[in-house]
């Protein structure tokens, strides 16, 4: 039987941008070899991960004579990966490269589309990471030559590489690949459907001519059949992210043309609902799952032997995207134990962020360990007792349940999660007086900021019920807090203060996100006589703001968001804040 997979990234690999020219200089398929040193692979490894995932870009790796220019530094890329995986296996650590192919190729690049006239399909307008627009057209996979040259190419990468743990591969995506890669084309068949991309068909000639499942479908059978040509083992996991955009769930149209003898990746909270009805279309710790689209989508492949991962976030998620971790303990041994009792082939637990140390990392895989079945209490304590030794084990289990608690009103929803000042939150200061017009931009990107946060509010959670349900969400945390203050208050561990301060943090996000829409509700609607209450509000999450400062100055990890690789906040952002603020007091 195959090895348990637990799939994980080192923070210290950077993903690379998604934007019109990449710096192949940048690709992590060069870079990470640098990070995975072996003190790093010896600490993931004693984390207990056994495997680790690195974003490749296809056209970068291989050579091919349908396209010649694609590959021409392949050998540096093949080399520094063999540098990567020989020493990733002295510690048990498999390697394996995340891929979307075909990556589409920017309109711009006008030789390549001279020298290709008739391969291109779908042609899209995307904003890439450094906010910056253009047109990028899809190599269309129904064209026989274009499938020819991803089948070879997986098929020489396999033959390249034969230390490869396999590949992770995803098929829609948000950013463009094929000709439907990040196309919603089936707008208003199911009642629950949540998407954060636009409602549009392709207008490719070819593929508007054929069902999006079956383009997948195709796609998926190149890859298969160029990897079989070579390995009969290579493990090759196929990811479900967003198949619902072209079929509705459990997406049986694709499932069930899957070979058998690949494995299938399933996003494990997406496309459930929570105890108030709450749409999940996300990550989320802040729900236990398993969503009913990941149990019908696994009772569909499980009767057909095919192995099944689950895709997850176990460090944070854009609920809070820019701390250590949300210490939501109890939800994660409710995943785990789901994933330990149901024979999963493992799971990917992280995307590009998400992946600091911290106690979640450590009880999701001791709970994945357990042995016997113990009650969420049990599990908590058992846990509480062995990590943090010498603490109030059962107190320290009923923080932890507390906070759980206190998350279950998040306002969760897709603009919200993207678009709204958590993130962000303890490092805002708006000046008085109506909006300008501004938008406050993407939450996990450093976009230059207004403070015009309407794209965050939802007919399902206007702006009055963000506002009274991060004033729940704080005062619940801060009875989780007083717990947890108290359950550790004797212990000398670093690693102990650490996680408090952490969870001390979390609680000063969730108040200044409750301040912050109050003064956006204030701006929104602006009068004269608003100032006295914007007075009373700013102090209030200026003294906030002053409160944080001593856990981010034990820990400057805090704030810096890993996915848009930039300080959402951190003690000198917030102390200059702070400065500035004054000085325009005083003017």
């Amino acid at each position: 039987m195959d090895e348990f997979l637990k799939i994980w990234r080192s923070p210290q690999s950077d993903f690379g941008l998604l934007i019109e020219h990449p710096d192949e200089e940048l690709d992590e398929t060069l870079t990470a070899a640098s990070v995975y040193t072996d003190s790093e692979l010896a600490f993931l490894s004693g984390q207990g991960f056994n495997a680790i995932w690195v974003h490749a870009r296809l056209h970068n790796l291989v050579r091919h004579a349908l396209f010649p220019e694609f590959g021409k530094n392949s050998e540096r890329h093949v080399a520094a990966l063999r540098t990567l995986a020989a020493r990733s296996a002295k510690y048990g650590v498999r390697v394996f490269l995340y891929l979307e192919p075909p990556h589409s190729i920017p309109v711009s690049d006008t030789a390549f589309w001279k020298a290709h006239p008739d391969t291109g399909g779908q042609c899209i307008e995307w904003e890439g990471h450094d906010g910056r627009k253009y047109l990028a057209r899809s190599l269309c996979t129904s064209l026989p030559h274009v499938r020819k040259y991803i089948g070879e190419a997986f098929a020489a990468l396999t033959e390249l590489l034969p230390e490869l743990g396999g590949y992770v591969i995803i098929t829609a995506s948000e950013y463009p690949a094929h000709c439907y890669s990040c196309r919603n084309c089936r707008p208003g068949i199911s009642p629950n459907r949540r998407n954060a991309v636009p409602l549009f068909p392709t207008d490719c000639p070819r593929c508007s001519l054929r069902e999006p499942a079956e383009v997948v479908s195709e796609l998926i059978r190149t890859i298969r059949d160029g990897v079989r040509s070579i390995s009969k083992e290579r493990k090759v996991i196929f990811w479900n992210w967003s198949w619902t955009m072209y079929v509705d769930s459990p997406c049986r149209e694709i499932l069930d043309a899957l070979p058998s003898d690949v494995s299938l990746m399933a996003d494990f909270e997406r496309g459930g609902r929570r105890k108030d009805g709450t749409y999940i279309n996300e990550y989320s710790l802040s729900y236990p799952g398993p969503s009913e689209q990941f149990l019908e989508t696994f009772e569909t492949v499980r009767k057909r032997g095919i192995e099944v991962f689950a895709k997850l976030q176990i460090g944070t998620t854009h609920e809070l995207g820019a701390i250590r971790s949300l210490p939501l303990i109890g939800n994660l041994f409710l995943k785990a134990d789901f994933i330990r009792k149901n024979g999963l082939g493992g799971f990917m637990g992280c995307w590009n962020f998400g992946n600091l140390e911290s106690a979640n990392v450590r009880a999701f895989n001791y709970f994945l360990e357990l042995k016997e079945n113990p009650s969420i209490g049990e599990a908590l304590v058992s846990f509480a007792e062995k990590y943090f030794p010498g603490c109030k084990a059962i107190t320290l289990a009923e923080a932890w349940l507390l906070f759980g608690k206190a998350m279950e009103k998040y306002p969760f929803s897709i603009p919200f999660l993207y678009n709204s000042a958590v993130n962000l939150a303890l490092s805002l200061l708006p000046p008085p007086g109506p909006l300008d017009g501004k938008k406050f931009g993407r939450a996990w990107l450093p976009d230059d900021r207004g403070f015009d946060l309407s794209g965050s509010i939802t007919e399902e959670f206007p702006l009055e019920a963000v506002i009274a349900a991060f004033k729940s969400i704080s005062e619940t945390w801060e009875r989780g807090l007083v717990l947890m203050r108290d359950a550790l208050k004797d212990s000398r561990d670093k690693w102990a203060l650490r996680e408090l301060d952490n969870a001390e943090i979390c609680g000063r996000v969730w108040r200044s996100t409750s301040l912050v829409y109050s003064l956006f509700a204030l701006k929104r609607a602006w009068r004269d006589s608003d100032r006295a209450e914007y007075r009373r509000l700013l102090e209030r999450q200026k003294e906030n703001m002053r409160s944080v400062l001593p856990y981010l100055d034990r820990d400057p990890r805090q704030g810096y968001h890993l996915e848009g690789r930039f300080h959402c906040f951190s003690g000198d952002l917030i102390r200059k804040r702070l400065s500035e603020s004054t000085e325009m007091e005083k003017s």
